[in-house]
């Protein structure tokens, strides 16, 4: 079995005579497992074209500097490796998308990777619509492409698991890049210009750089180190915010600085699928993450409270004017001014490093929903503070998790006040597993440490 990356989008007819073949990119931000520039390369030497790769640099609504000083550390070394490989690479800042389809139609071919989202979907489909070349997408930010693993809404991760194991063993085993056969330099432009173009961005003042640096090779470190220190221990600590055994991989995988491909061959290249780490660790990176893009893909309300299934509406309408023991307001949530410590705790784990740890997030989202009034209302909070504050925000699966934690993939449960029947958790479940005096102590020190030091925005 071949797995399908490449997916035609018009039925234009590639002009050779144009200049050069076009890749742009977005989430395809590395050298290691880049299917589309693979493809865009292999396109270009047929043709004997240069090849043109192009970042279109335009700030998404609610943009921060967090999110952007990440994405500029890595879009710059992946300029320097694309330099070495004799491939020209370019930053456009663009106000509309006349500038884009303009230089778009210079090219015989543009490859850009595949799109999950509403606006990514839109950005592919208007482009592909107006171009007068061929417009490719190729899957290059999963392991295998929603379309062809399970093509219609999932409502359980169980749907998807058996499919996503059973094809594991068809997964490439290499991966080389063509070498570039014209190497011409269409566009000149230095770092310092990709810098000056990413300073020029207006953000507000409200959020700092994260605790993570971007790009490839920080991607690959951490891989390494989550393989040799804390994959043989997962299964066990994963869900301990105490303990530090994540792997820390997620805002990488958003921004593309790393492939799960790369992820998932390192790990199978010395260790097996029925070790009980490895196993507990790829049903996270495949099937939960997987069932995310499939959720985003085929739920246009993924973002809001109408994907929810109709018992789950039901039960929490039901129970909307049950007494909350609190009602915070959206700036007591997002300063963590609530009588709670183990919530204020992962909020500011959050606003200070940029991630927060997998198991609170399901508490900080169910709390939300306990202490608002409106359970609609907690919902589009929910959202707002993940996508402000998370490395990874607008991402498949902070909108997965989110959905999660109204009933979404899940079942009904025993009723109670508020919630109805979907799942509760509660600030003695925390305490009764986890050390969680342990955890509240580091994200103490962290706070400290943040207020005395807090990280360079020019970085």
């Amino acid at each position: 079995m071949v797995l399908q990356r490449v997916f035609l989008t018009n039925d234009r007819q590639i002009d050779s005579k144009k200049e050069f073949v076009l890749y742009w990119v977005q989430t395809g931000l590395r050298i290691k497992d880049n299917y589309s520039l693979k493809f865009a390369i292999e396109t270009a030497n047929k043709l004997n074209k240069p090849l043109l790769v192009v970042f279109v640099l335009k700030v998404f609504p609610n943009g921060n500097l967090r999110q952007y000083l990440f994405l500029k550390q890595g879009l710059l070394e992946f300029k320097e490796n694309l330099k070495m490989l004799g491939i020209s690479f370019v930053v456009k800042k663009v106000e509309n998308f006349k500038e884009v389809i303009r230089l778009f139609n210079r090219a015989c071919l543009v490859v850009t990777d595949f799109g999950y989202l509403r606006r990514q979907r839109f950005w592919r489909q208007y482009f592909s619509s107006k171009i007068e070349t061929t417009f490719v997408e190729v899957e290059n930010n999963s392991v295998f492409n929603v379309k062809i693993i399970f093509p219609k809404k999932a409502e359980f991760a169980f749907q998807l698991r058996k499919k996503i194991f059973e094809r594991l063993a068809f997964l490439e085993k290499d991966f080389s890049l063509p070498e570039v056969r014209i190497k011409e330099r269409l566009f000149f432009q230095a770092c310092d210009e990709v810098k000056k173009i990413f300073d020029g961005l207006q953000f507000k003042e409200d959020v700092t750089p994260a605790f993570f640096i971007g790009g490839e090779a920080e991607a690959g470190r951490r891989l390494n180190l989550f393989i040799e220190k804390k994959l043989p221990y997962y299964r066990r600590y994963r869900s301990d915010p105490s303990k530090n055994f994540q792997s820390d991989l997620s805002p990488y995988l958003h921004f593309g600085f790393i492939s799960p491909v790369t992820i998932v061959r390192k790990i199978l290249k010395s260790h097996s699928v029925k070790d009980e780490n490895v196993f507990s660790f790829l049903n996270e990176l495949l099937v939960w993450r997987e069932l995310a893009r499939n959720f985003v893909y085929f739920e246009p309300n993924y973002d809001n409270w109408q994907n929810l299934p109709p018992w789950a509406i039901k039960t929490l309408d039901r129970h909307q004017s049950d007494r909350r023991s609190h009602d915070y307001s959206l700036e007591a949530l997002e300063k963590a001014k609530t009588h709670d410590p183990y919530w204020n705790a992962c909020q500011k784990e959050m606003v200070i490093t940029g991630k927060m740890h997998n198991y609170m997030r399901m508490y900080w989202a169910k709390k939300v929903i306990e202490w608002t009034k409106d359970w609609r209302q907690a919902y589009q909070w929910l959202v707002y503070l993940n996508d402000k504050y998370e490395l990874d925000g607008r991402d498949p699966n902070g909108y997965a998790g989110i959905a999660w934690s109204f009933g979404q993939f899940d079942h009904p449960w025993a009723e109670r006040p508020i919630f109805g029947l979907v799942r509760y958790m509660s600030a003695s479940g925390l305490e009764r597993k986890f050390n969680i005096g342990a955890y509240l102590s580091k994200i103490n020190s962290l706070e400290k440490a943040h207020k005395e030091s807090p990280p360079e925005r020019g970085s």
